[in-house]
């Protein structure tokens, strides 16, 4: 495969621009706050974790917000939803904990219900312009992967993201109610949306890999065969990076907002 202008690796240790398909070059810097929103418990592990790995490296303080504890993720016939998520909240601040994110908080829908509505809108513009970050990680809601079979709740969390990100949090008319109680606008930099289709952004977690996979493995109530899955995601990680010459990678498309 031919990598375009378009597709250009990231070796965080030299550079630190990428390319996108929509806008002129996204700069990401070190020492900037970044924050991952995801759907479920280990959606961050699977498909952006080396790369917060590196950003931690870097200086960044980064933090994860979960819209659902993921709390109709298990076989068990047996189990009750408030257990689940319990255990699964539980299992994530492991993760983080392995990955050096500095926080997890837990929006409160759950599994499997969210809409894009102005409930859900409101909470992710009040999350952005808590903990303002100029970059966030969320899930690609155009052109994910898997096709067809994405999970619903994967596509309305990216959405309503995108959303919050721009215009809602930056500009004050939007959930007046927050900005009367003192909570100022906010306008984010960059969204990098992972698990896409589309990707205009190849990075380098050779460095990393180990420390994702041994996240994804704290996800216990997740992980059937963990020797399988640990050659699993190495696998992976080098077919993705193959195209780009990398030994191990992530992909994400990033659109730039300001």
């Amino acid at each position: 495969m031919r990598v375009s202008r378009y597709h250009r690796w990231l070796n965080w240790r030299e550079v630190s621009e990428v390319q996108s398909p929509v806008w002129q070059d996204a700069t990401l810097p070190a020492q900037c706050c970044v924050l991952a929103i995801c759907a479920h418990p280990d959606d961050i592990e699977s498909w952006c974790g080396g790369t917060l790995a590196l950003l931690v490296d870097r200086g960044c303080d980064v933090s994860l917000a979960l819209l659902t504890a993921g709390d109709k993720g298990s076989a068990d016939r047996e189990a009750r939803p408030e257990d689940i998520a319990a255990t699964r909240l539980a299992e994530q601040a492991a993760a983080n904990a392995r990955l050096g994110l500095s926080g997890l908080r837990f929006l409160g829908w759950r599994d499997g219900e969210l809409e894009d509505g102005p409930e859900l809108r409101g909470a992710v513009v009040r999350l952005l312009r808590e903990a303002r970050p100029s970059v966030v990680f969320t899930h690609d809601p155009e052109h994910p992967y898997p096709p067809y079979i994405t999970h619903r709740d994967h596509r309305v969390a990216g959405r309503v993201v995108l959303y919050a990100a721009y215009p809602m949090a930056r500009d004050h008319l939007y959930f007046p109610g927050q900005v009367a109680e003192g909570l100022e606008p906010h306008a984010v930099e960059q969204v990098w949306l992972f698990s896409t289709l589309a990707p205009s952004t190849a990075v380098d977690i050779t460095t990393t890999l180990e420390r994702k996979i041994d996240a994804r493995l704290a996800h216990r109530s997740q992980t059937g065969d963990p020797a399988a899955l640990r050659a699993g995601w190495r696998e992976r990680a080098a077919a993705i990076g193959a195209p780009y010459g990398l030994a191990a990678a992530e992909t994400f498309s990033v659109v730039r907002l300001s």
